[in-house]
């Protein structure tokens, strides 16, 4: 499965891609909102990785335009600037926040549980299982 992961920090960004194809997915890397949409053009995501504050097109954004591309797509947000997002993401079952730091580990299992449940149709919300500190 194939996962893309838009984070503006290369040292997070590594840990990410490292944690989740250690757990067996295919990874790629985006600095950015804009690089990920331009990613996911190329080669459809079963899920998306992204960090709220990031230059060019942030977070919140991304949301909105992978939402309105595809409403089964899981993403994953991981900020340390929760309230970035504002209401965007809420109350949908398939975006999940996590606040910085969160545990590379504890990402990629979470990603199991939501893909490998079925869970990308839409199938119910699930618990973050991030780590509850701020960056």
């Amino acid at each position: 499965m194939h996962v893309i992961v838009a984070e503006d920090e290369a040292l997070v960004a590594m840990m990410f891609e490292a944690a989740l194809s250690q757990a067996g997915y295919r990874v790629s890397l985006a600095r950015d909102g804009q690089e990920a949409l331009e990613l996911l053009d190329q080669d459809p995501a079963d899920a998306v990785v992204t960090d709220l504050r990031m230059p060019r097109m942030d977070g919140r954004d991304l949301i909105l335009r992978l939402r309105a591309r595809d409403p089964g797509l899981p993403i994953l947000v991981v900020t340390g600037y929760q309230g970035d997002a504002g209401n965007v993401g809420r109350g949908d079952p398939l975006v999940t926040f996590f606040s910085k730091p969160v545990s590379p580990k504890s990402l990629a299992h979470h990603l199991d549980h939501v893909l490998k449940r079925g869970t990308r149709r839409g199938a119910g919300p699930e618990a973050p299982l991030g780590g509850a500190g701020h960056g």
